[in-house]
């Protein structure tokens, strides 16, 4: 289903304030109104506390106060382990709630918050957010996913993608370990441009990877079965999942990880992997057999791994992927650029007074609920 997006005004410097549908016409007018208000009455959002992006987090506090909203922080979460949110945390008074990744937001959360308005994402993903919930409750859902976001994870996967082609590791470790060049007349590295590249899910980030592969040349494979084939581009074909594994010289995955496809790249589909191929994940952990991916890295089935999300974070000491010389590892930041950052800042200031002034959120994923929202909206006033 794909998202809304309404194109916000840019700034030209980067900053803590907010863009100038915040700063003028109905958003002004709409803050306004909120500081008038005595405290009983103004307008609350609820902020989950995530150890990942607590500053992020506190900063979207403090410009909220600026408007004169309301904000009710949550408990501490704690690292590794994703919980829902439990009654009494102040969730039953919001207008708005701020989840983060860390957090379920199950249909037992959304129906103790009898007040609620909509649900906003810091961040673009919403795997932890029960959208059949909200559809149901007429409860409207925005997220992070600003094109600066979009465009950050778009070029950190082409870098992973290129540092595994390249042997960027390996040659480091020839200097780091202070070994000469090896001198085998092999050639360790392979070019991009006439790599067969597959695409395991063509949301947004995927679109954006996929657009940039092109320009290198590369042969595009891919699945996903939400796709609309008006919009794939010539030379990119659709098939299905063992066709993109078994043919793909290094296979990325994108997917929106769902309770229907959790796991969806398993041992069977890791078997399908030329010797050859490398695999790429910046989705979630959850999109693939973390253990079967291990073996298979360990026993050199296929050449190598770059992943940034995992199914437990942080990634446990214990993890049979650590330690291993053929996988780049990076703590889910890989595209955490100073741009998306504060464009993720700016698009949750943007969601939370849109909907505050009675309209979608910027970056809305639910919009055809929009009806049944109103009809929400209407109850509650």
């Amino acid at each position: 289903m794909a998202d809304r997006w309404t194109a916000t005004p840019r700034r030209t410097a980067t900053s803590n304030r907010c863009c100038r549908a915040c700063t003028s016409g109905p958003g002004m007018m709409a803050i306004e109104a909120a500081r008038a208000l005595p405290a009983s009455r103004r307008p609350t959002v609820f902020i989950v506390r995530d150890h990942t992006m607590e500053e992020l987090l506190d900063r979207l506090a403090a410009q909220l106060r600026g408007r004169g909203i309301e904000v009710a922080r949550g408990p501490a979460n704690t690292p590794g382990v994703v919980v829902p949110t439990p009654a009494g945390v102040g969730l039953e008074h919001a207008d708005i709630a701020v989840f983060s990744s860390r957090w379920q937001c199950n249909r037992q959360t959304l129906a103790q918050a009898v007040r609620l308005r909509a649900v906003v994402n810091a961040t673009i993903g919403l795997e932890t957010v029960d959208l059949q919930a909200a559809a149901d409750l007429g409860i409207i859902v925005g997220h992070g996913g600003a094109p600066e976001h979009i465009t950050s994870m778009a070029e950190a996967s082409i870098m992973l993608m290129l540092n595994l082609l390249y042997g960027l590791r390996r040659s480091e470790s020839w200097m780091s370990g202070w070994r000469p060049r090896p001198y085998d007349g092999k050639a360790h590295a392979s070019m991009m441009c006439g790599a067969t590249i597959g695409l395991v899910g063509l949301g947004r980030i995927g679109r954006a990877v996929m657009e940039r592969l092109q320009a290198f040349g590369a042969r595009i494979v891919a699945y996903s079965p939400r796709a609309d084939r008006s919009q794939i581009p010539d030379g990119v074909r659709l098939t299905d999942l063992d066709t993109v594994m078994r043919e793909s010289d290094l296979v990325g995955v994108f997917v929106a990880v769902r309770p229907d496809n959790r796991g969806l790249i398993g041992a069977r589909q890791i078997a399908l992997m030329k010797p050859t191929a490398y695999l790429v994940n910046v989705a979630r952990g959850d999109a693939l057999d973390e253990e079967a991916l291990a073996r298979a890295l360990r026993a050199g089935e296929i050449a190598g791994a770059a992943l940034d999300t995992f199914a437990v974070e942080p990634l446990p000491q214990d993890s049979p992927l650590r330690g291993l010389p053929n996988v780049i590892l990076t703590p889910h930041v890989v595209g955490h650029t100073r741009q998306s950052m504060d464009s993720v800042l700016r698009v949750a200031v943007d969601n939370i007074t849109s909907v505050l002034r009675g309209d979608l959120p910027t970056v809305c994923k639910n919009p055809e609920i929009e009806p049944a929202w109103r009809g929400r909206l209407a109850a509650l006033a």
